[in-house]
């Protein structure tokens, strides 16, 4: 590593330290929590566009993130297991406080990719694969915690055993129905089927984008036999609801996940003609070899 990298390495790392102590003191001065995600959401979009314009490299990009992703996950944990604190209080904001560190880079930086029309920066697959993997490790806490810790429950009573344990959205249908008949309010319902859903949505992409070059049927299964485990883990373990409307929720999830795939890739290769995952130099020889021959 020669001494511009690692001059280059230590501004990122000061920089993102700088601003994750300025978004915890927000956070913890102010109540309105939403002021601390929208001053992440920008600080990530300013640092993500300096890093990337100042050294032409996606991966101080990457550098960036992880270290925001985590040192965020880390600060959400405490902030959790805090609870009940009268100085320090865990929202909904809190989350998307650290939602905002992954993701705001991740979409500037393939927007980015996606509009250069040459090879002017570098290292972008490396950037997609590495903060996917910064994801997962993060997305398995969150299912840790979403399914066994603190399990998001129906609002309504499930019977021991009957036609709902295998009629997808029999018991859900119903209480909708009642709930409509008697006049009550459907917030709680809706936010158990959003919530769920949109859960199972990263798991959509990411099995399709890593599943793609396998044979359809075992694409398939994957998308199944990993919602199915988690519903038998609650059943095992006695947590959770465990029943089909979850799992069914689960692939309607993974379903809009591997449709986003499908339009992301539609576009790229539409404005592109190339894989948004294949590295711009290669696709580019790949084309022009094509062309030579035909």
């Amino acid at each position: 590593m020669n001494k511009r990298s690692v001059n280059i390495t230590s501004l990122i790392l000061l920089l993102s330290l700088l601003s994750l102590l300025l978004e915890i003191f927000i956070y913890y001065f102010i109540p309105q929590h939403f002021i601390a995600t929208a001053v992440a959401a920008v600080t990530a979009l300013i640092l993500s566009h300096f890093f990337l314009e100042t050294s032409l490299e996606y991966k101080n990009c990457l550098l960036h993130s992880a270290f925001m992703t985590v040192t965020s996950a880390g600060f959400c944990s405490i902030v959790y297991l805090m609870q009940p604190n009268e100085w320090i209080q865990y929202d909904y904001w809190t989350l998307l406080f650290l939602l905002v560190n992954w993701l705001i880079p991740y979409i500037y930086c393939f927007i980015r990719d996606f509009a250069d029309r040459g090879p002017r920066f570098g290292g972008y697959c490396f950037f997609f694969h590495g903060m996917n993997l910064v994801f997962v490790m993060i997305y398995l806490l969150a299912i840790i915690k979403q399914f066994f810790l603190t399990p998001l429950y129906p609002p309504f009573e499930i019977s021991t055993f009957g036609a709902h344990n295998f009629i997808p959205f029999m018991a859900t249908g119903s209480y909708i129905e009642n709930a409509l008949n008697a006049g009550t309010d459907l917030t709680t319902v809706i936010q158990y089927l959003a919530e769920t859903i949109v859960f199972f949505i990263p798991f959509g992409f990411l099995a399709r984008v890593y599943c793609r070059d396998i044979n359809r049927f075992l694409r398939i299964m994957a998308y199944i036999c990993f919602p199915a485990l988690i519903e038998l883990l609650q059943y095992f373990f006695g947590v959770g609801s465990s029943d089909i409307d979850d799992f069914a929720l689960a692939l309607i999830g993974t379903c809009i996940g591997t449709l986003i795939y499908r339009i992301v890739y539609a576009v790229s290769y539409q404005y592109h003609k190339r894989d948004f995952l294949e590295d711009r130099t290669v696709a580019k020889k790949l084309l022009f070899h094509f062309d030579g021959n035909f």
